[in-house]
């Protein structure tokens, strides 16, 4: 059942979007005049990394303060004066127009001439900071190689400016003011009542929860606190005022006001009178706060260990982030399907005082929520997350005045090789070096320290097939991108463990496919707690065996599709049948696929000719599809029936101890 909402979250969070794209900044605490910083290619996740005082919290108090209202910590050249320096923030949100609920017709024109402005307006159009608007514009185009554009999504800035020190905020549009056609839009007579129905709808719309690094944990963690009525997406106070009737209210003043009256008589020259000219009845508010108060000011958060339970605010700093996250991913996990707002979860240095071997949990949960349908916004000093976050950004800060970066993490090797190449090797620094010293060290802690298990596998379909036939307690599965991430990560492991090998009490399987192009690899077996082991279908055989990388059969070659129970291979092959993007490939494969061997690995089973085995690969290649076929699988197949090799892995991880029988003395 779980694994069955997990896919459908992966293809809910494809089809709709309620993302905040970009943020505009001026003068906000670190970040002094007009800055654009780009938070999302359209993903849920995004990670702002960079040193210390390069303005990653800075991004996160803001959004804070446009959503909650919180005190806006603004830059010290605004002691100057703020004539021409006035602090904004204004967010740039896109939203999938089918699930946009923007209940004012009457202004349904605003919308669409902004949309199609702020989608199509060139950096020449704008009469503004030229460096904001081009990066503004580099990120939109990000967006549009991705499939967003104004037929299907607005593309919408809204935000708040400052005037004045004491003055309240009000609406601005940032660099968008600058444009001709834009100008034109505020003369027009309903302008000010279309901005107010706008930020209407983002307030009743939104939830934006917030955790810096320093909090009061006992309030944060409170049920009735704001942050865990939040991430419910239930307000206590609504239960209650359902419970309490108006009728009990009325009776309750009634008969008090009664009792008060008989006191004043008792008492001739004196009474009992609220120290106000307007004498205020007891109403159905202050019966629900009481309520709320008494039932829940005695109740704290404890964590279960074993029969005894210890009281969260006992625990370290280093549990206590780990409970805000748990408390965080469970309640927003079970709250999707009947969630009201789009929800905005932003944590600062999740991995705060944790020891290095809890980095990777960490983030695994955040994934989880980011896959939720919640737009996921960290900073962070650990950049382990970039090899485990397949589908998200990370957002490099520069303490230099210079371009804010956005990285896909899909392909972040990629990018940061062009990134070298455009910067002359300045930009960025060594970020994918210590992404995978900071994942490895974890892994190296996660099995000296303790005995967690891993799997390190080439893809992200690898991992979910994994995951379907093996998830257990203490067992991570880690997809690297490829082969040649693998064999890195081993040796990384083998050079760091070889003089600490009585000290491993984990295991790591690293597995790797049978590629066309064969490489022959000769690993060091000599720790016996980590292997390293490529699939491969022996014909001769007639199974899937996992063989050493030094053995040099290579064909056929054999990725993990190959090796599939091939029921429930066609039958999910089927289940894309008449897909509008993959239906010309389905069909004639499942015309010539006829198989006799159920016991047999799939592509064992069906012996597909050079042709039909060509056009599954490219099937298999196109965008999207690869992910899609797994999840779709996971759903189809018998989680007990086992593909045979992978009880080789399980047998490797969790090896059954059994207990020698001894004979008894006769008496």
């Amino acid at each position: 059942m779980l694994r069955q909402s997990a896919s459908m979250r992966a293809g809910r969070i494809y089809k709709e979007k309620h993302v905040i794209v970009g943020l505009l900044l001026r003068n906000y605490k670190t970040y002094q005049n007009i800055n654009f910083i780009p938070l999302s290619n359209g993903s849920m996740f995004s990670a702002i990394v960079g040193e210390n005082g390069s303005g990653k919290s800075s991004v996160l108090e803001a959004l804070d303060s446009f959503f909650n209202s919180t005190e806006w910590n603004l830059n010290h050249s605004l002691a100057k004066g703020y004539p021409e320096r006035e602090p904004y923030i204004c967010p740039i949100f896109l939203i999938e127009k089918s699930s946009f609920d923007f209940e004012y017709d009457q202004y349904d024109d605003f919308l669409q001439k902004i949309n199609e402005m702020v989608w199509s307006a060139t950096p020449q159009e704008f009469n503004s900071s030229p460096k904001p608007v081009s990066e503004f514009c580099s990120n939109r185009d990000v967006l549009l190689s991705g499939g967003y554009g104004a037929h299907s999504h607005y593309l919408l800035p809204l935000g708040l400016i400052k005037t004045a020190a004491g003055a309240a905020p009000g609406s601005y549009f940032s660099i968008f003011e600058s444009l001709e056609e834009f100008g034109a839009l505020q003369n027009y007579p309903c302008w000010s009542e279309f901005v107010d129905a706008l930020f209407f709808y983002v307030q009743t719309t939104y939830q934006y929860i917030y955790v810096p690094s320093e909090i009061n944990f006992r309030e944060y963690t409170k049920i009735e606190s704001k942050t865990v009525q939040a991430l419910l997406g239930t307000k206590i106070e609504e239960i209650v005022r359902n419970i309490v009737k108006k009728s009990t209210v009325t009776d309750i003043n009634q008969k008090l006001n009664a009792f008060l009256a008989e006191i004043s008589n008792t008492l001739e020259h004196y009474e009992y009178k609220k120290p106000a000219k307007k004498q205020n009845l007891f109403n159905q508010s202050h019966l629900t706060e009481k309520i709320i108060e008494a039932f829940f000011d005695s109740k704290i958060l404890t964590k279960k260990v074993g029969k005894d339970s210890v009281p969260v605010n006992n625990l370290s700093s280093g549990e206590k982030r780990q409970a805000l996250i748990d408390i965080a991913r469970a309640f927003l996990l079970e709250t999707e399907a009947t969630r009201e707002h789009h929800v905005i979860f932003a944590i600062d240095e999740p991995e705060l005082s944790l020891h290095v071997s809890s980095c990777f949990e960490q983030f695994e949960k955040l994934k989880d929520i980011s896959q939720a349908s919640v737009q996921t916004i960290v900073t962070t000093h650990w950049y382990g997350f970039m090899p485990i976050v397949s589908d998200g950004v990370a957002i490099y800060c520069p303490k230099l005045e210079t371009e804010l970066i956005m990285i896909d993490l899909r392909c972040f090797r990629e990018d940061i090789a062009k990134l070298r190449k455009t910067t002359q090797g300045k930009l960025p620094s060594d970020i994918e070096l210590k992404g995978l010293n900071d994942l490895v060290q974890s892994m190296i802690a996660s099995i000296t320290g303790s005995d967690y298990r891993w799997i390190v596998c080439e893809g992200s379909a690898d991992k979910i097939y994994l995951d379907f036939y093996l998830s257990r307690k203490k067992l991570f599965i880690l997809p690297v991108g490829g082969s040649k991430h693998v064999k890195k990560i081993f040796r990384y492991l083998e050079m760091a463990l070889d003089d600490h090998r009585d000290d491993i009490k984990g295991k790591v399987f690293l597995l790797l496919d049978t590629d066309k192009a064969f490489e022959k690899y000769d690993a060091n077996d000599s720790i016996k707690q980590i292997q390293i082991k490529r699939i491969h279908n022996d014909i001769d055989e007639s199974k899937t065996i996992l063989k050493s990388t030094s053995n040099t059969e290579y064909h056929p070659p054999t990725v993990m599709e190959d090796t599939l129970i091939p029921n429930d291979f066609t039958t999910t092959l089927r289940s894309f049948e008449s897909d509008p993007d993959f239906g010309d490939y389905v069909g004639p494969l499942l015309d010539a696929i006829n198989h006799d061997h159920e016991d047999w690995p799939a592509a064992l089973a069906f012996d597909l000719r050079t042709t039909e085995q060509r056009s599954m690969e490219e099937l298999f290649n196109l965008p999207g599809f690869k992910v899609k076929f797994a999840l779709k699988y996971t759903e189809i197949a018998d989680v007990s029936n086992i593909p045979l090799w992978m009880n080789e892995l399980t047998d490797f991880l969790f090896p059954v101890i059994r207990k020698s029988r001894t004979n008894k003395p006769r008496g």
